[in-house]
């Protein structure tokens, strides 16, 4: 019952985004759609997501990462990535979803999430973390040579970095 409950509330968060993006729509149509669709999901999950900021969005994210329940996660990712892009947590966001992606044995989508980060957050503390997690994942998907290019790059742009020093001995144990 608790899984229906946030499948449901999965959907309907998604909903008024999707809403939203209807071109010609009547904002009285809107309006009311959008205050059904909240109510109901504030009856299904307690809570009113719409009022969330994105340190409590985010918060939750990491708890669900710790419980390993990637319904709530994902969830929440998608209400923080699209509610509050430019957050400071966004690219942390997004690295949990690639390590959360990897311990599920989804390989590709660990690539694009870790991917988004060196594109949509290029100045990020995470692009070294983000870059050298895409490498360890080729590497995991039996693709060595795309793995050695990726810890290349990491340490000739990174140098001097964690993620530098983690890449050299990687490369170094592939000789």
């Amino acid at each position: 019952m608790k899984q229906l409950r946030l499948l449901a509330a999965t959907v309907l968060a998604t909903l008024p985004l999707t809403v939203l993006a209807k071109p010609g729509a009547s904002s009285q149509k809107l309006s009311a759609k959008e205050l059904q669709q909240e109510s109901l999901l504030v009856e299904l999950t307690g809570k009113d997501i719409s009022k969330e900021n994105d340190i409590t969005l985010y918060a939750e994210m990491v708890s669900a990462y710790q419980n390993d329940d990637e319904i709530a996660f994902k969830s929440r990712l998608q209400s923080l990535l699209s509610r509050f892009p430019q957050s400071s947590y966004a690219d942390n966001a997004l690295f949990l979803a690639g390590r959360m992606a990897v311990d599920h044995n989804n390989f590709a989508e660990a690539v694009k999430y870790f991917a988004r980060i060196e594109k949509e957050y290029p100045l990020s503390n995470k692009v070294a973390a983000a870059k050298f997690a895409k490498a360890m994942t080729y590497k995991r998907m039996n693709l060595p040579e795309y793995a050695l290019m990726t810890l290349k790059e990491v340490r000739t742009k990174y140098p001097g970095s964690p993620e530098s020093f983690r890449a050299d001995a990687e490369i170094r144990m592939t000789k």
